[in-house]
């Protein structure tokens, strides 16, 4: 998965104005009015965002993808992409639509995926109104167990980069365990994580995005170049289980749910990121193929063997060696940003719980919560240091409720009483049924893949 949150910090870090509501000539105000044509003096053009956009989806989560063939079977994962991109997808699109309805009714044209939840009951029925705050709480809390996630996913994918890059320049195998190189991993990477000043580290993170296309380039040359395994010689469906994990390591690579609304606050005319050639539609498509190819073909190159990061199936020479070493060296900065993105979320809830009167316990607050998330991840990687086993249960869980579950209800709740109110029957029932069709879909993939999840990481059999 993309380090989704890099876009949203730098679109904070550059404090992009925007144009105040026009009022109407008699003076009255016209935000609701004007709001579905909203106009930022420093926006982005679509094509920015689109490149954007694509740089966010585009991960180290991307290389985990041919495991996810191999859980599901050849045929079953490639099958898997493309549904899981279609959901993430039009999911995605549900939030821009209730933001941008939202941002038409209440002239606010800028809400984040927390602010959108919360304006969505606020704004719904008067049974619900009341748990508005709840709802904020609720997806934030999701976002929170998602990023925490991310965090551990980095944790386990750069201590097993380090490894393979010091066997090779060793030339011999590492003499300690894998958990003891995590713990090791994690005494710089908190370090880094206690400076709260993040532009240079968001600038040099976007930076590694040439890495990780580097890494592709690279990767795609091997798959194309070498002898593939028979395709009948691999298993074409699997079962329940292997669909169910190779389903959370889709959600967790498509999972960019979290960037959607920052990037199309950050639009000049939000607009463009609608439509079937809207920045949303077209870099989702792009995405879905480029996941669809390093899949299949990673999967059909490396057979039973391929293991949870393709780069980890590259023969160890002085280039790919080199590659890995800057793939651990994005990991490094971008997991600072994930970090900063939660404590800037929490820290105002935090502080309002302390006295003003303790200055130096106010200013000790973020520190003791960096180190607090950072533990939580230590504990998750030391416990799953696996990321054929981290990736599926990341994703099912935190991120299949940020993808898909809570998109649904929120479409229903923001939408459902306007077309009941319009008299649009047709519209009311077709959005109830499609929604509540993923809502039960959504917590049946859930159930059966924290099932799955947890019996391989105990059993370990798929």
């Amino acid at each position: 998965m993309a380090t989704a949150e890099e876009q949203h910090v730098l679109v904070e870090l550059e404090n992009m104005i925007i144009s105040p509501v026009v009022k109407e000539e008699n003076g009255g105000d016209s935000r609701k009015k004007n709001s579905t044509m909203i106009r930022r003096t420093h926006g982005i053009s679509a094509t920015s965002g689109l490149i954007n956009f694509i740089c966010g989806m585009i991960g180290p989560g991307c290389f985990s993808l041919a495991v996810s063939f191999k859980q599901a079977g050849l045929w079953a994962g490639f099958a898997l992409v493309f549904i899981i991109g279609f959901l993430s997808l039009y999911s995605m699109h549900k939030i821009v639509c209730c933001s941008q309805y939202l941002a038409k009714i209440n002239g606010d044209q800028s809400l984040d995926y927390g602010d959108m939840a919360e304006a969505a009951l606020s704004n719904s029925y008067k049974w619900v109104q009341k748990h508005a705050k709840l709802a904020k709480i609720i997806v934030n809390t999701c976002l929170l167990a998602f990023q925490i996630g991310v965090i551990t996913v980095f944790m386990v994918f750069a201590t097993e980069h380090v490894i393979e890059v010091y066997e090779y320049i060793a030339d011999a195998p590492i003499p300690i365990s894998k958990s003891w190189m995590i713990v090791i991993y994690f005494i710089p990477q908190l370090a880094l994580n206690f400076i709260g000043h993040m532009k240079l580290i968001t600038i040099l993170c976007l930076f590694g995005n040439v890495i990780i296309f580097a890494a592709i380039i690279l990767i795609t040359k091997e798959l194309v170049a070498e002898p593939w395994y028979p395709v009948t010689s691999l298993n074409t469906v699997t079962g329940i289980e292997g669909i169910s994990l190779a389903a959370g390591a889709l959600i967790y690579s498509f999972e960019g749910q979290a960037m959607v609304l920052p990037l199309e606050n950050s639009l000049k005319h939000p607009v463009d990121m609608n439509g079937f050639t809207g920045v949303l539609s077209t870099s989702m498509n792009l995405v879905t193929i480029l996941y669809a190819f390093l899949g299949f073909f990673g999967y059909i190159k490396f057979g039973p063997s391929v293991q949870g990061s393709l780069t980890l199936n590259l023969p160890n020479s002085l280039l790919s060696v080199s590659i890995k070493a800057l793939l651990v060296l994005k990991i490094f900065f971008g997991c600072a940003i994930q970090l900063f993105v939660i404590v800037q979320m929490l820290l105002p809830t935090v502080r309002s719980r302390i006295s003003d009167e303790r200055k130096t316990l106010q200013k000790c607050v973020p520190y003791f919560l960096r180190a607090s998330l950072m533990l939580v991840a230590l504990a998750l990687a030391l416990i799953v240091p696996n990321l054929m086993q981290i990736i599926p249960l990341v994703g099912i869980t935190s991120g299949l409720l940020i993808s898909l579950i809570i998109p649904s209800f929120l479409d229903c709740m923001v939408f459902l009483p306007v077309f009941k109110k319009e008299g649009d029957m047709f519209k009311f029932y077709t959005k109830l049924i499609s929604n509540s069709i993923l809502f039960v879909l959504g917590w049946m993939f859930l159930a059966s893949g924290l099932y799955s999840s947890i019996d391989d990481i105990i059993y370990n059999n798929v």
